[in-house]
């Protein structure tokens, strides 16, 4: 269930307080889109919606920075009015499932195409809706990636770092991220030193450079890398030029790393050994979900890429051939993966799952398991506080006085390594204001 509104009184639930950890049997006062109180005895304005939330867990609304929603490639869309219809079919759809903030993202595609989807999420910005606060702008991940490392994404439509087509992207006011493979060539780090310098975000993925190479970008303005470990991000284990895109990325502190927490894109071993090594703070969980109103359950075709569910419906991939499916069961290539088949509520499950048991590690022996409590914080960093510290956006991701009172109401259940999240309501924040 999902409410928008100004003014919330949340009675009796188990908050995440920003700043005092968990509070027992708290009350969360909400009173023109911003949280005005929080504590044991608070008391509600007049008009303010009453939510008994006994038993249930309060988290900060989670903030995905990547939704692909690749279905606006596949539904013979054209018009940014088109686009904009189906991205509010979007948002609402992520709301209901406690996401408050996201970030959507565009695949390798033709020029035109992607300029009109951006001016779409333009018309959603500006519409002020009661679901527009939840949209924070378009991560354009596929036009300046390594071609060579395309994955899912279309190499045809990949372009050459270009000023003229960064300021067209720009102009449509609609990028809050970007993605810009910095090996590519030598205009590639002026290109992310523009982009960061007009207050774009810029990460690095489907890209392949050493890690002198990433220090360089992290100079210009390269601020984290999209998807770690999916891309490919290149290692190596040579000592020349200090190794690989992922050894900098472990290793750097001015990065933060996005995973994809599916269980498929990064075996779970490693991703505690990563999380781990950066540190919580320097992590975020994203779905990379790829359709934004849920997955598919039969296959597709997008700019020439063939796509399909997994057997299982557990992820979706790219159809090969038969010869290269032959050849996968004898090695260790499972093929490109397309996006994942799920949504923010699986990445947080996966999160507090991950971080609830005693876990062998493939570069660490062993990782100890943390509390209820602790597991569940540590995942709400990673799905709310850090991705809005990353997109620089004030007074989210946290439940805090002063912050917008975007909230979800969790039930959860079950033993460590089995824990089921339910989300049993999102509350999304406006203000009578219109701020």
């Amino acid at each position: 269930m999902m409410r928008t509104g100004s003014s919330f009184l949340v009675r009796a639930a188990r908050v995440l307080s920003g700043e005092a950890g968990w509070i027992e049997d708290a009350s969360i006062l909400v009173e023109d889109g911003l949280i005005t109180g929080l504590g044991a005895e608070e008391r509600g304005s007049e008009g303010a919606v009453e939510i008994d939330a006994e038993g249930l867990w309060a988290v900060p609304g989670w903030i995905d920075l990547q939704v692909n929603d690749i279905g606006w490639l596949s539904g013979g869309l054209r018009t940014p009015g088109e686009h904009a219809e189906r991205i509010g079919e979007v948002l609402d759809y992520q709301a209901e499932a406690g996401v408050t903030g996201c970030v959507l993202a565009t695949l390798a595609a033709p020029l035109d195409e992607i300029l009109a989807y951006l001016r779409g999420m333009k018309e959603v910005l500006d519409g002020g809706g009661e679901l527009s606060g939840i949209l924070l702008g378009s991560l354009v991940e596929g036009t300046f990636m390594n071609p060579e490392f395309h994955g899912a994404h279309n190499p045809d439509w990949v372009l050459p770092p270009d000023p003229g087509v960064l300021d067209q992207l720009l102009s449509t006011g609609a990028v809050s991220m970007i993605n810009i493979a910095p090996e590519t060539t030598p205009g590639a780090i002026p290109l992310i030193a523009e982009a960061a310098g007009r207050g774009v975000v810029v990460g690095c993925g489907h890209a392949r450079p050493h890690a002198e190479c990433v220090r360089e970008a992290v100079a210009a303005g390269l601020s984290y890398v999209i998807h770690l470990g999916n891309g490919p991000t290149g290692t190596s284990l040579k000592v020349f030029n200090d190794g690989g895109l992922l050894e900098e990325a472990l290793r750097n502190d001015d990065l933060v790393a996005t995973f994809i927490v599916d269980g498929f894109h990064v075996h779970p071993q490693l991703l505690r050994d990563w999380i781990s090594r950066k540190e919580v703070s320097r992590c975020v969980g994203i779905s990379d979900a790829g359709f934004g109103t849920g997955a598919p359950t039969s296959p597709f075709e997008l700019c020439g890429i063939q796509g399909e569910p997994a057997d299982d419906g557990r992820y979706l991939r790219v159809v090969r051939s038969e010869e290269e499916r032959e050849l996968s069961e004898r090695t260790s290539d499972a093929g490109a993966l397309f996006g994942a088949a799920i949504g923010m509520r699986e990445v947080f499950e996966n999160l507090v799952n991950l971080f609830s048991v005693e876990l062998e590690g493939v570069h660490v022996r062993s990782h100890p398991a943390l509390s209820l409590a602790d597991s569940v914080a540590a995942a709400s960093s990673m799905c709310s506080e850090n991705p809005a510290r990353l997109l620089g956006v004030e007074g989210r991701g946290v439940l805090a006085p002063g912050a917008r009172g975007d909230v979800a109401l969790l039930e959860i259940t079950g033993e460590p390594g089995s824990i089921e999240v339910k989300v049993r309501e999102t509350l999304v924040a406006s203000q009578d204001s219109g701020v």
